[in-house]
């Protein structure tokens, strides 16, 4: 029995090795969408709606901007017109979003609408940061370690309402979370109304000394699922055994892709002290 069992390992072990042979797939295209990334917060500066055409997987270029848009975004009772400030680029006035209220982003395209509508929850303010360092091997084959820093958050966390956040960071005033993948995002159901006690929303490179301030977003519960569905089809894939990808939309209208995203922000600034706790 031992002996047939180890012959199937050598087959199927020879039959994974010829597996070699490179596959060129030849994808249809398919007919272009209008693509709107955007943003409104409370704080007060001028806000930017991005929009473009989307384009092929394998297209190595840029998204081509669309220009000529008539783009406003309202709270229900007052409407601001954003401008162009570069092809596909439009942006508000300096404003501030005001928590409780929607506002609903209109963009006029060769007679096509689209729009988007999202409320402004409100952000508990962040009492204090904590951090870990850890010392990390650049690869497995070295023996050198790189700094990185673990910020645990200390918070009151609201219980009269479902919440939904998203983590930024920043090390030295420069953003060091400026991918999707670098975000820390959560819903708020094992921690519902307590206080949140030094528990871990980012992980950065960083060391002793460092000013690192941490961006706490309060997100609506429709972007926190279309972060998670972006991550899942990317990022987060289970490899080659991962059921097909599938076609996922934001919260625009007509067909578009993207999002219009809405949320109020809280920050917290502290100096990583040299007596940080160290996990090697």
């Amino acid at each position: 029995m031992k002996k047939h069992i180890s012959t199937l390992i050598i087959i199927i072990a020879f039959l994974l090795t010829q597996c070699t042979e490179k596959i060129n797939l030849d994808l249809d295209s398919t007919y272009e969408r209008v693509v709107i990334e955007g943003y409104l917060t409370d704080e007060f500066k001028s806000h930017q709606i991005k929009i473009t055409n989307s384009a092929d997987y394998f297209v190595n270029k840029a998204a081509d901007p669309i220009s000529g848009a008539n783009v406003t975004i309202s709270d229900g009772t007052n409407t601001l017109t954003l401008s162009e400030v570069e092809p596909g680029i439009y942006e508000t006035d300096p404003i501030s979003g005001v928590i409780g209220n929607t506002y609903t982003l209109s963009i006029d395209i060769e007679g096509t609408n689209y729009s988007a509508s999202s409320y402004m929850y409100s952000c508990p303010p962040i009492d204090s940061l904590s951090f870990i360092l850890n010392k990390l091997k650049k690869n497995i084959d070295s023996e050198e370690k790189e700094d990185y820093l673990e910020v645990l958050i200390y918070a009151q966390e609201p219980g009269d309402e479902v919440n939904h956040y998203a983590w930024k960071a920043y090390r030295n005033d420069t953003l060091v979370t400026d991918t999707l993948r670098e975000v820390f995002f959560s819903d708020d159901v094992f921690i519902n109304g307590s206080y949140v006690n030094g528990v871990g929303v980012q992980f950065i490179e960083g060391t002793i000394n460092d000013t690192i301030t941490l961006e706490m977003l309060s997100i609506t519960e429709e972007y926190y699922d279309f972060m998670l569905k972006v991550m899942l089809e990317t990022d987060w894939d289970g490899g080659p055994f991962d059921g097909p990808p599938a076609n996922f939309y934001g919260n625009i209208s007509n067909d578009a892709l993207g999002f219009f995203a809405v949320y109020s922000i809280q920050r917290r600034t502290t100096i990583v002290p040299e007596d940080v706790p160290i996990d090697d």
